[in-house]
């Protein structure tokens, strides 16, 4: 999967399910990624023996290449395991900008995230996309592929997770893009920068720490550390991998299944493959590398953190600052004083760390998002005027990228990227965001990170096509367009403009590097340690980041001190032998699929059955679990969901059957349900003393309607919403008959909800937001019954900012009141220790708490956990506050350990411990100690 997650968080949150109901007794997470593209996206399809490719109709004429392109991708991943993909949905989402991709099973099906971004790659971006996740449908198919819908995919995606660790699949997957095509990420010293860094740099970590990662220190995803053990294998045995899937293929509940395969071929288990992967990895890069720069600027920071994009404005240097503690912000600094820093403003979520200052305005991009679907997204952009400190957003529902001012600030320049993948270069007017010019590219072409010259009449960027990747010169009055290097497989970044010459970014001989191109001649000019990156020409200094052990830094030198000798560039290579020699035969598809494009029915669709569970659930809560089997339905769209089930109430001694629907594609979200089961009563016989115990038998009928919204500004997260919900129930076929004031149906009792919150983001290291508004207004009521029932509850909740980086105080408040039947009902949360209190008719809560982290360990324990952080929170809670004393009725203090299980980097358990004491005179016990174990991604 390219640089995601999803297909990690199916397998591991399917592995900790087996895992969970030997051991756990509660846990909450989300198994499937269950977001919505938009209902007005009007899909087409086209069907073939080996794959269906499923597409908006604006998708059309590049969708016909892709399927030639996916036919070829097939017979790719045949070639290397041995083993062809059985037919598979694809489903490109071309309204979700993020570049991203998966393959999952439960319901079998592959997303790939079409659209490329301003992220400079050596190669385009879709193909490489469906390359990659097509391994992993061959991973699937070799090692699970018997097991199959309608009843297995789930069981096979259990299967798969647990033989599996992230590391083998997905570097496996990573050495597979880079064989079969003249790209990839093998062939990129950007991606290893980090893992070549920490062994010349003499820093020696832990495989657990490469694949788990870590809150302090610098290390690579297991992408990263996973396609480096995996060229340790393909350079012993080019078909080791397909030999492990066969061995383990069969045998599947075998302890240690992986470990076997992997020692019965490779000769050793993970570790000793890790161990060698690092030996010969420390002999290919030499311990001390050489430079031609300076030091970079030092910034008083405890924790690694990046200065991204140094430019040289209004007597001071601005960059981009990231790190673990805080969310992104861009910083002024004096370059003689950098320990002083002073913060410009905050931003929010990107897709690549960016940013243009220009005189007094900033300008920048930020993702933003549909508020109902979460698969309809956007790059807008921002500009702000740091003289009268007003921000504005230019841009709605847009798709550009990497916008630039021009010098005398009358234009903006934009990369857009239409539905069919189609790039343009925008000029947009930087007061009103409306767009004055578009300049077209030629077709296939997508261009990245444009840059304007000292006149502000030519524009240089990257282009990136079929061919590789090269530079071109686009003249805003001619719109005439200029090639300027040869065509290849070199990741080029950030080309600027110095006088008539231009300086960028290239990778050679193992590192990136800045280069100058004047007059058609190539001249190198830093010899960088680990890389250097991001150039910014003003007043006869190049400013650059230099990456160190502690991130990008910022640096800068006198071109004129520089004796610049000329150079070639030379193609890209990997670190082993046997992928740079390998080849394969070229395997293109001339089918003509445009007359196979055929619209694709949602609704015809809908009804997908693929799994057996024995959770109601999908296991996210084993609170009162139920055995049971129930058969699972998910169209590939996640419009429609389907739970057909029977499971056994033990404690009752009853049957229960059941059914849900719920429909997704439109602004509500549905759910239907039906349920058939037993229970039992207690009644007083005629004497009035004796009581008899009768059972029944009802009918349930419930319905849920949900409008979930959210959004982004800046970097605010905002999500609302309202909720209702009702249910009827008829009671039949009792024991006893002849009972007196028997109920035997209870009508629609109604439950309403609204909230509102609005919280900043979270960086890495928070704990919970630093500022945040919480509102949560719930109401209940029979309004069919006769009787006084209803209920109100108001929630409260407050962030806050603790005495230091990442500490958090949380302030919250319900206040709820009932009558009738809801009596005893508790919608707010209650103080820590609640059930060993004495009875409380419940009013009013008033809770602090205080949560900060103590330790960032990375320990390793043997093979069973890795714990990535220690944090502690302290709490005082109130009861009935308007007539409580200034005492808190309890008051508690915690430590909460994050950790990894095995080598599976998610999810990430936390254990808590927590001791409680109870400040009431009728409580028998006034300490009270829990335990609890959950996990969250």
């Amino acid at each position: 999967m390219k640089k995601n997650k999803v297909l990690n968080k199916l397998i591991i949150n399917t592995l900790y399910i087996l895992l969970s109901t030997i051991c756990l007794q509660e846990t909450k997470a989300q198994i499937f990624n269950n977001s919505q593209p938009h209902f007005k996206v009007k899909w087409n399809e086209i069907n073939t023996d080996n794959f269906r490719l499923i597409f908006p109709k604006e998708f059309n004429e590049s969708a016909t290449l892709l399927a030639q392109q996916i036919e070829t991708y097939i017979k790719f991943a045949e070639l290397n395991l041995n083993e062809k993909p059985r037919k598979i949905n694809i489903i490109v989402q071309q309204n979700h900008i993020q570049q991203n991709g998966f393959v999952q099973l439960a319901p079998r099906k592959s997303e790939l995230f079409s659209t490329p971004s301003c992220l400079a790659d050596n190669q385009e971006w879709l193909p490489n996309l469906a390359l990659h996740e097509l391994q992993h449908v061959a991973q699937f198919d070799k090692l699970t592929g018997n097991i199959r819908k309608p009843f297995g995919e789930l069981l096979a995606l259990a299967f798969f997770g647990i033989n599996l660790p992230s590391w083998y699949y997905e570097g496996d997957a990573t050495v597979h893009e880079t064989l079969f095509s003249t790209g990839g990420r093998g062939r990129l010293s950007s991606w290893d920068m980090e893992l070549r860094t920490n062994i010349q740099s003499q820093k020696t970590y832990s495989f657990s720490k490469y694949v788990h990662g870590s809150f302090k220190d610098i290390v690579p995803s297991y992408y990263t550390i996973g396609y480096f053990m995996n060229s340790e294998m393909y350079e012993k045995d080019a078909q080791i991998n397909s030999k492990i899937y066969e061995e383990m293929n069969g045998k599947l509940l075998r302890p240690f299944n992986f470990q076997r395969a992997l020692k019965k071929y490779y000769g050793g288990k993970a570790s000793k493959l890790f161990t060698n992967t690092i030996e010969n990895l420390e002999k290919k890069w030499t311990e001390n590398p050489t430079s031609n720069l300076g030091e970079p600027i030092t910034f008083d920071d405890k924790y690694p953190t990046d200065y991204f994009l140094p430019q040289l404005e209004n007597h001071g240097v601005y960059a981009l600052q990231k790190n673990n503690q805080r969310t992104p912000r861009i910083i002024k600094f004096n370059p003689n004083s950098p320990e002083k820093t002073e913060e410009v403003l905050k931003i929010g979520a990107q897709i690549m760390p960016y940013f243009h200052i220009k005189n007094h305005l900033i300008t920048w991009d930020e993702y933003s998002k549909d508020a109902r679907f979460s698969k309809h997204t956007y790059n807008v952009i921002n500009i702000y005027n740091t003289l009268t400190g007003v921000k504005k957003t230019l841009t709605k529902d847009s798709r550009f990228y990497t916008p630039i001012l021009s010098n005398d600030l009358s234009k903006l320049v934009c990369v857009e990227v239409n539905l069919d993948n189609e790039s343009s270069l925008a000029i947009l007017d930087p007061n009103s965001g409306n767009k004055i010019d578009s300049i077209a590219l030629p077709s296939n072409m997508h261009i990245q990170q444009p840059y304007f010259n000292e006149n502000s009449n030519k524009i240089v960027a990257i282009s990136v096509d079929q061919r590789g990747t090269n530079l071109i010169e686009i003249d805003l009055e001619t719109k005439a367009m200029k090639e300027l290097l040869s065509w290849s497989n070199l990741q080029l970044e950030r080309p600027i403009y110095v006088k008539d010459n231009i300086i960028f970014k290239a990778n050679q001989s193992g590192k990136d590097d800045l280069f100058m191109l004047e007059k058609g001649i190539i001249s190198k000019i830093t010899e960088s340690k680990f890389g250097a990156f991001n150039p910014y020409y003003a007043n006869g200094t190049l400013w650059f980041n230099d990456f160190t052990v502690k991130g990008l830094k910022v640096n800068s030198l006198k071109l004129e001190d520089f004796d610049l000798k000329s150079t070639s560039l030379e193609p890209a290579r990997t670190l082993y032998q046997q992928q740079n020699s390998f080849q394969y035969d070229t395997i293109s598809s001339d089918v003509d699929y445009s007359s196979a494009i055929k619209p694709y029915s949602v609704l015809k669709n809908s009804i997908n059955f693929h799994s057996l569970t024995l959770s109601a659930n999908n296991f996210e809560s084993f609170d009162n679990y139920k055995p049971g089997i129930y058969w699972l339905s998910n169209d590939v769209l996640n419009t429609t969901r389907i739970k057909l089930g029977y499971e056994r109430e033990v404690e009752l001694n009853k049957n229960a059957y059941l059914a849900e629907l719920t429909y997704q594609r439109y602004y509500p979200k549905f759910t239907v349900g039906y349920k058939n089961s037993g229970n039992f009563g207690i009644a007083k016989t005629s004497n009035g003393k004796d009581s008899l115990r009768f059972d029944f038998r009802y009918h349930q009928v419930t319905t849920d309607i949900q409008l979930p919204f959210s959004i982004y500004r800046g970097n605010i997260t905002y999500s609302y919403g309202v909720n209702f919900g009702t249910y009827y129930i008829k009671r039949y076929d009792l024991s006893v008959n002849n009972l007196r004031n028997f109920v035997d149906q209870i009508r629609f009792p109604l439950n309403y909800q609204a909230y509102f919150n609005r919280n900043t983001m979270l960086s890495t290291m928070d704990l919970a937001p630093r500022w945040g508004q919480n509102f949560n207004f719930i109401y209940r009521h029979m309004p069919f019954e006769n009787a006084d029932n209803n209920s109100w509850a108001l929630r409260a909740n407050f962030y806050f900012p603790g005495i230091v980086l990442n500490h958090s105080f949380q302030t919250r408040l319900g206040i709820q009141q009932a009558s009738g039947v809801f009596r005893g009902n508790y919608d707010i949360p209650l103080p820590d220790g609640f059930s060993f209190l004495p009875n409380y008719l419940v009013k009013n809560t008033l809770l602090f708490d205080y949560r900060l982290p103590l330790l960032y360990p990375d320990w390793t324990i043997g093979q069973l956990a890795y714990i990535k952080r220690i944090h502690g929170q302290v709490s005082a809670d109130y009861l009935n506050i308007h007539d409580a004393s200034l005492a808190p009725k309890t008051i508690s203090a915690g430590l909460n350990f994050d950790f990894n299980l095995f080598k599976y980097n998610e999810p990430l358990f936390t254990f808590s411990v927590l001791g409680t004491y109870l400040n009431d005179l009728r409580a028998s016990n006034k300490f009270s100690p829990t335990f609890s174990l959950s996990y969250s991604y």
